[in-house]
């Protein structure tokens, strides 16, 4: 072998070396997404996208090098959907962490897997209690329905008065079933009385009977656990019928613009229950970041559930970054867990046994928007 040839084959070989050592450093971390984007859900599913991506693009990367991708999954809005997108993560993706799902009923649905593979599992706004029991794996960034319960109980009794209440829910929704058993339990123990509660399914178009019923027993209050399309398709037809009544809701109430279409000034007054609020005067730095880069890329107002979401994939960077391989899935869950006063994009909170213990926000609609109201601390 001459000189120039020896000469060529060690430095391909250098050049080779310095590839494979370039490309085992600049590695990728894979985090799934399951969302609904489409169907009957998609109002929470589309803005929580937004969050994500928007967060993946201002955070893209690991202390170590490693670049963030985004395996994102369209469940359709079905908790089956939902099961078998869990199921394509883990074992196709190979995903090291997945952020989902954002309702209560195809969280649950995905819990197992997450359980059984030892993978961890972040939920932005799944908030019915039995999402976290007694699991290991499936944490949270916002609080349980028993928290939201409670404050929209007091929010009657203690801020508007209310000595009567009735509670309009859907039995077949784990959310709403939740929120409603929360609040029972709170405004009964203030001292109030429940004498009406009516069902109001998801899909259906006509409440009239049931808000008749409520008009006839004269409360002073309406707890609305429901989502936002019947939400205002009651409130459209409360206002037919004169049924002038402080009503209360949950985090999903008024979470999509459809709300605020279909309602127009018939929700005006309706307040809710909710993480946070882009309106509030006081944000974290990390908050205000956000909610210039949201308005710089959408041309919107930021939305609640997109900053959930980017703050649920904050967590999961945190603890990938306090471990050394970020793809040990039991040391990035374990300091999911073990978070403590994570200031993120939404406020401040604490996991305790992957529950979230944070400030609640009270909003009220106001010329067809939320306007924040006040804090409510834990």
């Amino acid at each position: 072998m001459n000189n120039n040839i020896f000469r060529f084959t060690v430095a391909a070989v250098v050049i080779s070396s310095s590839l494979a050592v370039t490309s085992a450093l600049a590695a990728d971390v894979q985090i799934g997404v399951v969302l609904p984007l489409s169907g009957a859900l998609s109002g929470y599913g589309q803005p929580s996208l937004k969050g994500a991506e928007l967060i993946n693009g201002m955070e893209p990367k690991l202390k170590n090098g490693d670049t963030i991708k985004l395996v994102v999954i369209d469940d359709k809005s079905d908790k089956i959907e939902a099961a078998n997108a869990m199921q394509r993560l883990v074992s196709s993706d190979k995903v090291d962490a997945v952020i989902g799902e954002v309702t209560s009923t195809n969280t649950m649905a995905m819990t197992k897997m997450a359980e059984d593979t030892k993978t961890p599992m972040v939920s932005p706004t799944a908030t019915n209690d039995r999402v976290t029991r007694g699991k290991k794996y499936v944490s949270r960034v916002c609080f349980s329905d028993s928290f939201q319960g409670v404050v929209g109980a007091n929010l009657a009794s203690r801020d508007l008065k209310a000595k009567t209440a009735a509670i309009m829910f859907d039995n077949s929704n784990d959310y709403s079933v939740g929120l409603a058993k929360a609040f029972r339990t709170q405004f009964l123990k203030n001292g109030g009385t429940i004498p009406i509660e009516v069902q109001a399914p998801g899909g259906s178009k006509d409440f009239k009977a049931q808000l008749s019923t409520i008009k006839s027993h004269h409360v002073d209050v309406i707890y609305m656990p429901i989502y936002y399309t019947e939400g205002a398709l009651i409130a459209l037809q409360s206002k037919q019928l004169g049924l002038k009544v402080p009503v209360i809701g949950g985090d999903g109430l008024a979470a999509d613009p459809v709300f605020f279409k279909m309602g127009k000034d018939a929700v005006n007054g309706w307040m809710t229950t909710d993480y946070y609020s882009p309106n509030a005067k006081e944000q974290t730095p990390d908050g205000k970041q956000f909610i210039k880069a949201w308005t710089d890329k959408y041309h919107e107002p930021t939305h609640t559930w997109g900053a959930m979401t980017a703050d649920a994939y904050k967590m999961i960077i945190a603890a990938m970054n306090k471990c050394s391989d970020p793809h040990d899935r039991v040391c990035v869950n374990k300091n999911i867990r073990a978070t403590s006063n994570f200031t993120g994009i939404t406020g401040t909170l604490t996991l305790k046994n992957g529950d979230a213990i944070r400030d609640a926000v009270i909003n009220e609609v106001k010329d067809g928007q939320l306007a924040y109201k006040t804090v409510v601390h834990p």
